[in-house]
């Protein structure tokens, strides 16, 4: 239900602060159209899906893009209930090189769900390539976003949306697009097909990378 989500963006964005996510600033109805109206912070930068079609990020930029993103995603997840996002891809990861303290952004928080609270039935949310299976069966949990970023940085390796990626059944194939390393090592963690297999939540994915 799109009102629904739209209410849930504006009540979750209104509790957020973080210098990676945009701020919320208002709300507002038109009595003309019925339409509804989110006033957020402008995010100045370029997404990362600009990058497809140019060669796949290197093993150094993905490890500092991966380090980034979690950043914003251990404060989501240690919230109480976490919040999940639900649709991390490339297009919704800004670069800002001109914010030194905060050169990652994470925007469209149209999908969150607030982990643990009724959902009111299933709902998909998310991009087909980047979702987790449990996704199809409206499920999200702090590992569903897991999931997608490792998506993300596997398409970003390769050059290519996720859609398009390898896969061998349900798993995507990180040989035929990363080398082996201790990073392919966590990746393959986050992109564990089932979510009882899968790295549980960022903070778990950073003390994989630390190991």
């Amino acid at each position: 239900k799109p009102f629904d989500l739209f209410e849930r963006e504006c009540q979750v964005l209104r509790d957020l602060q973080h210098p990676a996510i945009p701020r919320y600033l208002d709300q507002f109805a038109s009595d003309t159209t019925g339409e509804f109206f989110l006033v957020m912070e402008l995010v100045d930068g370029e997404p990362l899906s600009r990058r497809f079609g140019r060669a796949g990020m290197t093993e150094p930029e993905l490890r500092a893009l991966l380090l980034q993103a979690l950043d914003i995603l251990e404060y989501l997840h240690a919230r109480h209930p976490p919040v999940v996002h639900r649709d991390i891809k490339p297009s919704n990861l800004i670069a800002r090189p001109q914010r030194p303290d905060s050169p990652l952004a994470l925007i469209d928080f149209g999908g969150v769900r607030l982990a643990l609270q009724p959902d009111g039935g299933s709902t998909m949310i998310g991009t087909f390539g980047y979702m987790a299976p449990e996704q199809l069966h409206g499920e999200a949990t702090p590992a569903t976003d897991v999931y997608a970023l490792g998506a993300t940085l596997a398409a970003l390796a390769a050059g290519t949306p996720a859609e398009r990626l390898p896969r061998r059944g349900l798993t995507i194939d990180l040989p035929a697009v990363l080398p082996p390393s201790p990073l392919r090592d966590v990746l393959a963690q986050m992109l564990a097909p089932e979510p009882a297999q899968r790295l549980p939540d960022a903070a778990a994915v950073r003390r994989a990378l630390a190991r």
